[in-house]
């Protein structure tokens, strides 16, 4: 009994200075992907001038809500972005993939939107987020499982063929 105390009290228990190293790594690379998904918008629509990256920016009045307003929207495709990240070191070919995706989908979708052209326009920045986060989200779910079933696979006919090649070196 006595040494059952001894040996639950030897061993680290909740965080550990490992744990709390990874943990920051991830919540930095969680912060890093978020400002991505938020700077996108204004980078695709630097080629055509100042006076189109302006039109994203709030005006004079209300410069905090406006910033708001399109910082909460332009964050949601970050999500399944970060939930990729969180997983990076199973599927690393999903996290690459699904950071394109939410790139390309957000970089096609922003670069000619005029908000200029009508007065219902802001509305489209409501929803080019939603579904450029839907997209991303389930090409990297579809992704994910494909990735994690090839891996699999492999892992399961590694076995094998190294027997095979032990078995018969000239195979």
């Amino acid at each position: 009994m006595h040494r059952e105390r001894q040996r639950l009290q030897a061993e680290p228990r909740g965080r550990t200075p490992q744990t709390l190293n990874n943990m920051k790594k991830e919540i930095i690379g969680s912060m890093g992907l978020l400002m991505y998904v938020n700077l996108v918008p204004y980078m695709c629509r630097l080629w055509r001038g100042l006076d189109w990256v302006a039109q994203y920016l709030p005006d004079k009045g209300h410069p905090i809500f406006g910033l708001l307003f399109f910082g909460a929207f332009a964050s949601l495709p970050a999500t399944p972005l970060i939930a990729t990240y969180l997983r990076r070191r199973r599927n690393p070919v999903t996290f690459v993939i699904s950071v394109i995706i939410a790139t390309v989908l957000l970089s096609y979708w922003h670069h000619n939107y005029d908000l200029a052209s009508d007065a219902q326009a802001a509305i489209g920045l409501v929803f080019i987020p939603i579904y450029a986060a839907v997209i991303t989200g389930v090409g990297a779910a579809i992704l994910g499982g494909i990735e994690s079933f090839i891996r699999k696979r492999i892992a399961n006919q590694a076995p094998e063929v190294t027997a095979r090649k032990l078995a018969d070196p000239q195979r």
